[in-house]
């Protein structure tokens, strides 16, 4: 008996769509393998504790992780030796966790060491597979490398700490810093926090409450206002003056202000960076004794950020690790802006610990410096000023003023030293 022929078609239907399938298959098997997400099958194993995760099933990709499929499913490798040593306990108790709550799905973020040795930062999205009494019997997931995102999130972290410790030493200095935009009576886009000092908030001037120009002296708003004025004119980009301000309780204010003139490409001024220091004390005695004092210049230039500003300025900011105990302590250095490099030094020798601060000072001013210092701690003080000598990275011999404030912790206990350190050596040299 001859076939039938429609029993024949139906089975050739059904061997093309087969075929299909197994070509369409086989692309998505291609296209898996060649992207840059890698499939795991993990057996899960009891207790959750002490998993291993051996592997039932990978992706040929992973080979991009330097090993092979067969290496998984051999059982040479358990996915738990390749996960960093630090992560892999954190990951077995959250993973624990997750399973013991009822979890399907989870995603963590870990580090694993490719076959190389090489350290790379992955996200796991993994659904929880259960039998029919509800226990876990597989985990059913993918790996993919986030190592540039989290190396974009730790630089980012640390720049925000950097960011932190400028404002932490400018909020306890004498200089606060401002970011006018170049509209009638000076309006401000950033205002340091010590601006409290002239009995106003930060908001009061970012809101627009306050205008900076309401705070200068009636007397000297027009020698302000017209300095300014030629100074954009003649294509400055920074220039020097002082001034007086009036504060919320009426007391009069003499400031030093450096100003840097932002331009836009076209060469039209958008915004001025202001570093105002008050240099009151330093005004009355000019005055009482008819003497005349150059000003410290803070060459602070600010172009988006805090730290530009002060990098940019003759004063270097520190962050010292204190050691109160021990009265020749040489100041480990735990923060110190880049612009330490005006005196040779690069920022990485003092954070490395390869110099300590005590090692540029000049060996006859430093056991003066370490009793001052000690005595000014043991008496509880907050503030230390000093002038002493230092040493450049070339051998040579500068003054500098030293101002700085002792952190303490909650019991009383001198933690860090935070300040500012300026050349003066044309002043001493007068």
């Amino acid at each position: 008996m001859k076939p039938n022929k429609s029993s024949q078609d139906e089975n050739k239907y059904s061997e093309s769509a087969l075929g299909k399938v197994l070509e369409r298959k086989e692309e998505l098997e291609r296209i898996r393998d060649s992207s840059p997400v890698i499939s795991f099958l993990w057996k899960a194993e009891v207790p959750y504790e002490e998993e291993n995760w051996p592997v039932e099933y990978v992706s040929g990709n992973v080979e991009i992780l330097g090993y092979t499929a067969d290496e998984f499913l051999s059982g040479d490798i358990l996915y738990a030796d390749i996960v960093h040593p630090d992560d892999l306990e954190e990951l077995r108790e959250a993973l624990t966790k997750q399973c013991n709550e009822g979890v399907d799905f989870f995603d963590h973020k870990y580090r694993i060491i490719l076959k190389s040795g090489e350290v790379r930062w992955v996200n796991e999205r993994t659904y929880v597979l259960r039998d029919k009494a509800g226990n876990v019997a597989h985990y059913q997931g993918t790996i993919f490398d986030i190592t540039e995102q989290k190396e974009k999130e730790q630089t980012m972290q640390d720049a925000l700490r950097k960011k932190q410790h400028l404002e932490e030493i400018i909020n306890n200095s004498s200089i606060m810093v401002f970011l006018w935009r170049n509209e009638q009576f000076w309006p401000a886009d950033y205002a340091s926090d010590n601006v409290s000092k002239l009995g106003y908030p930060v908001e009061d001037f970012v809101e627009g409450r306050i205008m900076y120009s309401d705070l200068i002296h009636p007397d000297d708003y027009e020698m302000v206002k017209n300095t300014l004025a030629e100074q954009c004119d003649s294509g400055s980009d920074y220039y020097n003056q002082e001034y007086r301000l009036i504060t919320k309780d009426n007391k009069t204010l003499w400031v030093s202000e450096k100003t840097f003139i932002l331009r836009d490409r076209d060469g039209n001024v958008t915004h001025f960076q202001g570093i105002v220091q008050d240099i009151t004390k330093e005004k009355e005695n000019e005055i009482a004794l008819k003497q005349s004092l150059e000003k410290q210049n803070e060459l602070l230039e600010r172009k988006q950020a805090l730290e530009t500003i002060i990098n940019h300025s003759p004063v270097v900011a520190f962050l010292w690790k204190a050691e109160p105990e021990d009265e020749n302590e040489l100041w480990p250095v735990e923060f110190v802006s880049d612009n330490i490099n005006q005196f040779g030094y690069s920022v990485d020798e003092f954070l490395s610990g390869e110099i300590l601060y005590g090692d540029i000072v000049n060996p006859d001013d430093l056991p003066y410096i370490q009793i001052e210092l000690s005595d000014v701690v043991k008496e509880g003080g907050k503030v230390f000023v000093k002038e002493y000598r230092i040493r450049t990275k070339s051998g040579d011999e500068r003054w500098v003023e030293e101002q700085t404030f002792i952190q303490r912790n909650d019991e009383g206990v001198v933690t860090h030293y935070m300040g500012v350190i300026q050349d003066i050596t044309e002043r001493k040299n007068e």
